[in-house]
């Protein structure tokens, strides 16, 4: 059974700490989360400018949840070094561990952050679709372009040459 850190007790100033990078993670997420569906919209109206831009701003809060990582795997190692627990902290750990009033906060944020999650993914899953759907479409009118000048004759059954039909219509309802 991992130690009980009381309100008072020398760690739970670093669990407060946690809870405040924990705090600005969600936060981060949330905002991640935003410019996901921000560049789903720019990729379904085809605006390379917006998609730019957007990009940009992930890749600065790529760097920024680096940091938050950085700090928050600090103040683990901290806790754990102090003697919170002699096992791997996890969160579901530290609410076993800390003060009711931190328990909550920490199980709130674990599950915001849990489904924030899930919503990044099922919108990163979706802006990949529609990236290789893009992609998809342009190899098939590539294709079409590259038949234009293809020779209109090939062999047949039994040896003979006929003139093949070449089509060069797109069909746009796909």
């Amino acid at each position: 059974m991992p130690n009980i850190i009381s309100e008072k007790s020398s760690n739970s100033k670093l669990v407060y700490e946690l809870i405040e990078i924990l705090k600005e993670e969600a936060s981060l997420f949330g905002t991640f989360l935003e410019l996901l569906e921000q560049q789903q919209q720019a990729l379904v109206k085809n605006d390379l400018e917006e998609i730019n831009r957007i990009t940009g701003l992930q890749r600065e809060k790529a760097v920024t949840s680096r940091r938050l990582i950085n700090r928050r795997e600090e103040v683990i190692g901290k806790l754990t070094l102090d003697g919170a627990s002699s096992e791997d902290i996890t969160i579901l750990r530290l609410i076993d561990s800390v003060a009711s009033g931190q328990a909550i906060v920490l199980g709130q944020l674990r599950n915001s952050i849990l489904d924030l999650n899930n919503k990044i993914t099922k919108v990163r899953n979706q802006n990949a679709m529609l990236i290789n759907r893009s992609r998809e479409n342009i190899v098939k009118t590539m294709e079409l372009i590259s038949r234009i000048g293809a020779p209109d004759t090939g062999y047949q059954d039994k040896g003979k040459v006929e003139r093949m039909r070449t089509n060069i219509a797109v069909d746009r309802r796909a």
